[in-house]
């Protein structure tokens, strides 16, 4: 038996571990919607991955390290090694056997214990959402490496100096960035001096990241450009009535990007004309009043246009995989489509943009900063304070007048 000839046998023998998992897995791209194209290609990725694998099971890990190393190290001929098309079948197939959900915190190792009381910490004690979360874990982790941090027993010579000097080279460049890994640092700082871990307050030495908040003007559309923007959406397909009862859910009632994501049918009462939101920032349930047009275009979705699926979200996905309900990235890229379509895009930046909008007519029409802060759900009335900078009635009223100059006489 010739090299090349066994080469072949034992690729098809290590294929065998996968074999059984390639037909449920055209089933299930079947099921998502897929076109018959997208369908051979994933197909051929996961085939491609199976032989590379050999009779390994599948997992996260190797997921990740075939795309890291096993195709740029691969020569297997007729094969693709576009990078996102073949992480997109990838994908498929870890969520296909249950392996998608990113694990919480670092399940091996010295600090695996410690970071799972630290996320408990987060979540019971501190009560923050599940996404600020895991936006604390993951900037605690960066920390943890740039120290190289390994053992419980490395926390005691953490210094004052070294923690600044981490936390400005990181805010550096982005301050944006310098924001985050600052307060991630403090809340990780505490809890270390709370569990024992270190005996100082190192919180103390995290430097602040200049941030003048209140020094502009918050973006807002008037109400011509709001029309437009809703306007830009197709009502004469199903596609375009999900993206007008979108916008219409962000731009009447002021809702957040996550909040239109998280709606379930069952928050819509259309008996009672209400919206009930049980899965706000805050965590606490609200009751919005339906208004004309964005009930209409609610019933007239969920009537006849939403794609059948088993998914309870209000706003599925129209495109494979059929049925998944959107994200808060989803809702943002259906405002930016149709910002480009009503050639506002210079105007929006995403969904927050038709909040603060909301929020301006509101102090434009009178209402009082403590009933905008109540009605879009702000924790602190500090928050609502930015726009009082856009009731221009109320300025003008204790606008002082421009100091006049005395005119010097010019000697002839």
């Amino acid at each position: 038996m010739s090299k090349r000839h066994r080469k072949r046998v034992c690729q098809h023998a290590c294929a065998r571990s996968i074999c059984s998992l390639l037909e449920q897995y055209s089933e299930y791209l079947s099921s998502q919607g897929y076109s018959a194209q997208r369908h051979r290609r994933y197909v051929r990725v996961v085939e491609h991955f199976g032989r590379w694998i050999g009779r390994w099971h599948v997992s996260r890990s190797l997921v990740q390290e075939f795309l890291d190393q096993g195709l740029s190290d691969c020569q297997c001929p007729g094969v693709s090694r576009d990078r996102r098309l073949n992480r997109a079948a990838l994908n498929h197939l870890l969520a296909m056997l249950g392996l998608d959900q990113e694990p919480p915190v670092d399940s091996q190792g010295c600090l695996g214990e410690l970071l799972r009381d630290y996320e408990e910490h987060l979540t019971n004690t501190r009560g923050l959402g599940r996404d600020t979360v895991l936006r604390h874990l993951k900037y605690t982790r960066d920390m943890l490496r740039r120290f190289g941090i390994r053992r419980e027993s490395q926390f005691k010579h953490w210094t004052a100096e070294a923690i600044e000097e981490d936390v400005a080279r990181e805010g550096r460049c982005a301050p944006g960035r310098g924001r985050n890994v600052g307060w991630c640092a403090r809340s990780f700082l505490r809890f270390l001096q709370q569990v024992g871990l270190i005996e100082r307050d190192l919180a103390a030495a995290v430097p602040t990241v200049a941030r003048w908040r209140l020094a502009s003007l918050p973006t807002t559309l008037s109400e011509t450009e709001i029309e437009r923007l809703i306007g830009a959406a197709d009502l004469t397909t199903a596609f375009g009535r999900r993206n007008y009862a979108i916008v219409l859910c962000l731009s009447e009632l002021g809702l957040r990007g996550a909040d239109v994501a998280k709606l379930q049918i069952d928050d819509v009462d259309f008996t009672a004309g209400v919206l009930r939101l049980s899965q706000r920032k805050e965590r606490h349930a609200d009751v919005f009043p339906l208004t004309p047009r964005l009930r209409s275009a609610l019933q007239a979705y969920l009537r006849g246009n939403r794609p059948a699926g088993t998914s309870s979200a209000v706003f599925v996905r129209h495109r494979a995989p059929l049925g998944k309900p959107l994200t808060s990235i989803g809702i943002c890229n259906v405002v930016l489509r149709l910002a480009d379509q009503a050639g506002l895009r210079h105007r929006v930046n995403g969904p927050h943009t038709l909040r603060r909008s909301l929020a301006s007519r509101m102090v434009n029409a009178g209402a009082t900063l403590k009933q905008i802060a109540d009605f879009l759900g702000h924790a602190s009335i500090d928050t609502t304070t930015l726009y009082a900078k856009v009731d221009l009635t109320t300025l003008s009223q204790v606008a002082l007048p421009w100091p006049a100059k005395e005119r010097k006489t010019v000697r002839p």
